[in-house]
């Protein structure tokens, strides 16, 4: 990605989102892609929105997931929940973009480059309203179909990255907008790390930094099975999986568990594989470091779209005990 990025106009703006911090890491990487002459500056589009918006796009998300998950097969495939956005901010215009508006004014980008759809909703939208002088570049942080990016302010968008081939991506865009295939980057020091082999017997054990996923289940069959094997488990913010995970294992000197970290890196380089739910950036840097990368069932339709990216290009596979063992070779 770095050739395309070196072509954009600076300085450079990246917005990127905090919805599940994965595509704010990859913002984190197309920042280090860029030439420092670039003026680059990162931010979340969320500490730029007011709150009403960032409760419809976050916080309710963040529910929706932990809690009544099978509403998103219903948001990810009928495009009433976009559209009803869209259609909102075009005709009504209600939502007050006055801090999104103040940060671009006072950095003064020539290109702002939008890491995920909401960050490019939310630029597109105010470069609709205001007529501002800024290109943007909307960067596809996701191996799959989004019916999300149908409903973009699209006449002021200038071009779109995305790691797939554009028929893939289902996208019908305007003749004015540029379409570039490259891949997702991942931050330099995990290309760094790939030159150390890790450990097969440690495995670092994930499920996003809300922490989704059946952490303490895993743990079980792992260290019930192949004893020789360490888990390193990150809960994120879930405290309560956290407290749990120490309660039960805190003990075993085979599990350590942490929750926030502010990156993988330290911990993925002790170990030789990875079990993770496939969140597009634990799978870019998982690859980048060239370590086993076992999956986990994720959120549905775009991780979904992950694992079988990650399975045909990236050489995971489902996680299962057995296919485990063996690759460690208990």
């Amino acid at each position: 990605m770095a050739p395309i990025l070196r072509r954009l106009r600076p300085p450079v703006l990246v917005l990127s989102t905090r919805v599940g911090r994965g595509m704010y890491s990859i913002g984190e990487a197309v920042c280090e892609n860029l030439p420092e002459s670039a003026g680059r500056a990162h931010y979340a589009v969320e500490d730029l929105l007011p709150p009403g918006s960032v409760n419809e796009d976050l916080e309710r998300y963040k529910l929706i997931s932990s809690r009544f998950r099978p509403l998103l097969y219903i948001i990810y495939t009928f495009p009433v929940f976009y559209w009803r956005k869209y259609a909102r901010e075009r005709y009504i215009k209600r939502t007050d973009l006055g801090r999104l508006e103040a940060k671009i004014r006072s950095l003064q980008p020539k290109t702002v480059v939008c890491v995920s759809h909401r960050a490019s909703f939310w630029a597109s939208n105010l470069k609709e309203k205001t007529g501002m002088d800024f290109d943007i570049t909307v960067v596809v942080g996701e191996y799959g179909r989004n019916i999300g990016y149908r409903y973009l302010f699209w006449e002021c968008i200038n071009r779109v990255i995305s790691p797939l081939d554009r028929e893939k991506t289902g996208l019908e865009l305007p003749e004015n907008v540029e379409f570039l295939t490259a891949e997702l980057p991942a931050r330099r020091v995990y290309h760094e790390l790939s030159q150390k082999a890790g450990d097969r017997n440690k495995v670092l054990l994930v499920c996003g930094f809300w922490g989704q996923g059946p952490i303490r289940e895993i743990i079980r069959q792992i260290i019930g099975s192949a004893r020789q094997v360490e888990v390193t488990a990150v809960c994120g913010e879930n405290r309560a999986l956290y407290d749990s995970v120490l309660a039960e294992f805190g003990r075993d000197p085979r599990v350590r568990a942490y929750g926030i970290v502010d990156s993988l890196a330290p911990l993925m380089v002790e170990c030789a594989s990875i079990i993770t739910k496939p969140g597009i950036s634990t799978l870019v840097e998982a690859h980048a470091v060239r370590r086993k990368i076992f999956l986990l069932k994720g959120m549905p339709v775009a991780e979904d779209n992950n694992a079988e990216y990650a399975i045909r290009n990236m050489g995971a596979e489902w996680f299962g005990l057995v296919g485990f063992k063996r690759w460690v070779g208990a």
